[in-house]
């Protein structure tokens, strides 16, 4: 996951900028991650990253990887000179960045440290500098795939020696290698959002199913006027989550027509097939009177395929087959 894009913020005027670009409070103790999605003065969606607290005063941010240039960009737009002083900086190609995930996560990373990594030790949404084999490693306790598991973000001179010791300490439990493609269908089983794909500016975190993110209570921020205005209004669309045919694998890539009663209703956005439910899933923006269970279809190369409005999280535990997803490192 090295490509993932990383800016730190560093000096006092950080938290003021960070807390009126971001819809979620970043004002946390230190070693605290927050997602949170940035926004414009309508609500709209700038950017969907992980804050991390490394201090006081000091805070990383990390993004997509085709996206550090416009967050980066956004954030130096929206500094203002009573915030305070503050350095922002581009840092991607300072860390590489391993993830690991999958159910026996702890149990391969605890094999290697004397660093408490228990769920009480190293909850979640919580980030550290621990040793993994002899070797310092900043570990976050976060996840773009829905399972148990860690970033680790290494200096480029020890990020190999890392990978090994993480593959040797998982060999017995069947670890495997993972790259973005599997990360793909993996988050979409889980409901997570792409930026660029499921956020834009054109939409909101409400519409998004993001409204946990924001947090009307910290006060102002961009777009908590538009955003309060839209929630007692009530929303009239909302990003669902679709299971377009039947097992077989279907050639989606995204934009198809969505019809309900006959009408074009939406369009789809992220597509791609969960391995672990073997269905094809994709999101589209539609009607909030389109429900989890309603039955839509979707155009499929001039073919209407029955589609399922599904909850966001089509994955549960008791689905998994076989082997399949047992664990990934990417």
């Amino acid at each position: 996951m090295t490509s993932f894009g990383k800016i730190e913020l560093d000096g006092p005027g950080a938290l003021a900028l960070l807390e009126r670009v971001a819809g979620n409070q970043i004002d946390k103790p230190v070693g605290t991650v927050a997602y949170t999605q940035l926004l414009d003065h309508r609500g709209g969606i700038a950017g969907d990253v992980t804050i991390t607290r490394l201090g006081p005063d000091r805070f990383r941010l990390v993004t997509g990887a085709g996206y550090v240039n416009s967050d980066l960009g956004w954030l130096r737009l929206e500094q203002r000179e009573e915030d305070g002083p503050l350095e922002i900086r581009e840092t991607t190609a300072d860390l590489c960045v391993i993830g690991m995930w999958g159910p026996q996560a702890r149990t391969v990373l605890g094999a290697l440290t004397e660093d408490d990594v228990s769920e009480d030790g190293f909850p979640f949404m919580q980030a550290r500098t621990i040793r993994i084999g002899g070797l310092d490693v900043f570990a976050q306790r976060v996840t773009y795939v829905g399972e148990l598991g860690w970033e680790f973000y290494v200096e480029p001179r020890l990020a190999v020696q890392v990978w090994d010791r993480l593959m040797a300490a998982g060999r017995q439990v069947g670890i495997r290698p993972g790259g973005y493609r599997a990360l793909d269908s993996l988050r979409m089983e889980k409901g997570y959002r792409y930026y660029g794909t499921d956020l834009t500016l054109l939409d909101n975190p409400l519409e998004a199913g993001l409204g946990f993110c924001v947090r009307f209570d910290k006060g102002d921020f961009n777009g908590r006027d538009a955003l309060v205005a839209a929630r007692a209004a009530g929303i009239t669309r909302r990003l669902r989550t679709l299971l377009v045919g039947d097992q077989e694998y279907l050639t989606v890539y995204g934009g198809e027509a969505v019809f309900a009663d006959g009408s074009i209703v939406g369009r789809l956005r992220s597509c791609a097939y969960g391995f672990t439910v073997r269905r094809n899933i994709a999101y589209s923006y539609l009607p909030v009177g389109l429900r989890p269970g309603a039955q839509v279809e979707v155009e499929v190369f001039g073919r209407r395929v029955p589609a399922e409005v599904h909850r966001d999280a089509v994955l549960k535990r008791a689905q998994l087959v076989g082997e399949n997803v047992k664990h990934a490192a990417s």
